[in-house]
């Protein structure tokens, strides 16, 4: 056997003592030297043997030494055999003490799915628990040790199972329902299968929305929300999104460590006129408030004004399939700078309400107008806290506030998608006019798109 395949894959470091004596007890027994460890194998007198006891208790010593950790392996250099060895890390490393129990009762109570896979978070869960019963069951009489094993079993698979992230509680909820409740093993299998499941389910909607879309979808972190449960559309991980993915790779180059939208070799695409909230000149500071850099407009498609827009974006609509086409239905650009919807109009807005709070709409240009109120537009593309500004000559859909909706927005060169996260259903969508124009009109009987 190659030197490589004697390296053990788990290092003792002096906190994993009973997973790594699991593992090399199979080890040397699958290797028949187990016998150097617990003196089965005793030391013979004759010369001949004696020379093949020690180099076989040499190759023994080899391997514990090779799987602890460079600082454990200064501790072991006085003793000469492996029984020596084993028996002065057991010394150390074996706390059974109620201090450890107690650490690992706590460590089980607080342990949690987070953002693990299914597999991950059962093979830790595990090897917690391996330990706690090895520690427990040592001190149990035979008679007690099976009503004790019953007793575990049942707690074991109620941990793991309430433990889980939210997005399992369907199954969940329907394993700890049935009469009776299936093992800790069933109840993993059935886990695995609906993780799976999921994973196919959203890699064959994002495969819907079109062969070679401008995947730009702008994700934007949901300030004091809890983000472990949030998934990455690019490694499709958890706990994170993509514009902090560490294994980002672009659509457009074909190479890692970065997104298209930041891919130096793709074409730049000019942008819209960005609008963001800012505080009044003086006033506090609003915590939790979301705020975009301006982008500057080109020159050149400054002579455009919103009337010569919407007579393409009316035109674009026939030709993308839409319904609403009537001219007097109001044009909504998606805006990937504004920090907020804005309107100048508020005649399509529910539930409004006086503006109270110390913002003002700053243009690129530098001009600030004033929040006159707020309000929401009920529709298959629902759009929440309206920022109504009559001073605005156009009217914004701020991609970062519908991603913090739950909503993905991808663009490509027909169009702009706007889909829920759950359920991956369309709820909005709106054809490219120009260069850099995306717009959706939102009817005022508040049609679908």
């Amino acid at each position: 056997m190659s030197e490589k395949s004697e390296i053990l894959p788990i290092k003792m470091d002096g906190k994993n003592y009973f997973s790594w004596v699991f593992q090399f007890r199979m080890f040397v027994k699958g290797k028949e030297l187990w016998g150097h460890i617990d003196e089965s194998i005793p030391k013979p007198t004759q010369n001949a043997e004696k020379a093949k006891w020690e180099s076989n208790d040499a190759k023994v010593i080899t391997w514990i030494l090779s799987s602890v950790d460079s600082k454990i392996v200064l501790n072991l250099r006085s003793y000469t055999c492996a029984k020596d060895m084993w028996a002065y890390l057991k010394k150390i490393y074996n706390q059974d003490n109620p201090a450890r129990r107690f650490q690992l009762e706590l460590d089980i109570s607080e342990y949690s799915q987070g953002t693990m896979s299914i597999q991950e978070y059962y093979s830790g869960f595990i090897i917690i628990w391996a330990e706690y019963k090895e520690l427990v069951y040592a001190n149990v009489s035979i008679e007690g040790l099976k009503t004790l094993q019953a007793v575990h079993e049942i707690t074991q698979r109620d941990q793991f199972l309430m433990k889980l992230r939210h997005e399992f509680e369907p199954v969940r909820s329907n394993l700890m329902s049935r009469a009776p409740t299936p093992s800790l093993e069933t109840s993993l299998s059935e886990l695995l299968r609906d993780e799976q499941r999921c994973l196919t389910q959203a890699a064959l909607e994002q495969k819907d929305i079109g062969s070679n879309p401008l995947d730009a979808a702008f994700v934007t972190q949901a300030r004091g929300k809890d983000v472990s449960t949030k998934q990455c559309y690019s490694c499709k991980e958890f706990g994170h999104i993509a514009i902090n993915c560490k294994k980002k790779y672009c659509n457009y180059c074909k190479k890692p460590g970065h997104l298209i939208t930041e891919c130096r070799r793709r074409p730049q695409i000019r942008s819209l006129n960005a609008f963001y909230a800012a505080p009044a000149e003086g006033s506090y500071m609003v915590p939790n408030a979301l705020y975009a850099a301006p982008v500057h407009t080109s020159t050149t498609s400054s002579a455009m004004t919103p009337e010569v827009v919407q007579q393409m974006i009316q035109s674009a609509f026939s030709a993308f399939c839409l319904k609403g086409k009537t001219t007097s239905s109001p044009v909504w650009y998606v805006d990937s700078g504004a920090s907020n919807h804005m309107t100048f109009s508020s005649a399509q807005l529910a539930n409004i309400k006086p503006y109270m709070g110390n913002l003002q709409i700053q243009t690129a240009n530098g001009e600030v107008v004033p929040i006159k109120a707020m309000g929401d537009i009920p529709h298959t593309l629902p759009l929440h806290n309206v920022f109504h500004t009559p001073r605005l000559a156009s009217n914004l859909i701020s991609v970062g506030q519908l991603v913090d909706d739950n909503c993905n927005v991808s663009f490509s060169k027909s169009g702009c998608i706007m889909q829920d996260q759950a359920s991956g259903k369309v709820i909005g969508k709106g054809p490219k006019c120009g260069i850099k124009d995306w717009g959706i009109l939102m009817p005022k009987n508040c049609c679908s798109c």
